[in-house]
């Protein structure tokens, strides 16, 4: 009998600036490995998000070293940096495709909050990212999971309907830092709070 071609290692692709990286971040990651068949989970980090302001953001080569530092326990999530490699403007589709030729052995899907799904027409060559990757889909807040219409051949998106759902962002600590109130429990490393706070009031200087 002829042998049985190993199935492909499936990686679940998290955009984001994580800005800083917090623990609705994380649960969300776990989520994934634990509900939707993922092997692994990767942290895709944005140098400059196109839909956010640059100057509120906190210095790419810092995130990264908080992101290690809040996987240091997690054996199937991992910091993901080809985003500071390719040439800007960074484009979803585009980093999927670089991260295929990079490794054709994986099987990439993706996953995204339900506010991004609604929005996916404005997305660079949306209809192509919709044909050639699998979407998850996580609720922001309360807001319900809507399935948008879709383009002819696109994969259709599964909604993680039971996905954590929470209302903390990161714009909700940095403004915390700045106004000297402690959350470092919702943050993804509380003990390095006061190195965050630092960060961010840097930015404002």
């Amino acid at each position: 009998m002829p042998q049985r071609q190993p199935q492909p290692r499936r990686v679940c692709l998290y955009f984001g600036s994580f800005n800083p990286l917090h623990q609705t971040h994380l649960q969300l990651a776990r989520y994934a490995l634990e509900h939707l068949g993922c092997d692994e989970l990767w942290l895709v980090l944005s140098p400059l998000n196109p839909h956010k302001e640059a100057g509120t953001l906190l210095p790419f080569a810092w995130r990264a070293a908080y992101i290690e530092r809040a996987l240091a326990e997690e054996e199937r999530i991992r910091l993901c940096r080809i985003e500071a490699e390719l040439g800007a403007p960074h484009y979803t589709l585009r980093t999927i495709e670089a991260l295929r030729q990079r490794h054709p052995e994986l099987d990439f899907s993706l996953l995204i909050g339900g506010d991004n799904l609604e929005g996916i027409s404005r997305w660079y060559h949306w209809e192509e990212l919709l044909r050639s990757t699998q979407l998850y889909v996580y609720p922001r807040g309360q807001e319900p999971l809507l399935m948008p219409e879709l383009p002819e051949g696109a994969r259709v998106p599964i909604l993680c309907q039971d996905a954590p759902r929470s209302s903390l962002s990161a714009t909700q600590l940095r403004t915390a830092a700045l106004q000297g109130e402690d959350r470092r429990s919702e943050s993804a490393v509380p003990e390095l709070w006061d190195d965050f706070v630092h960060q961010v009031q840097a930015l404002q200087h």
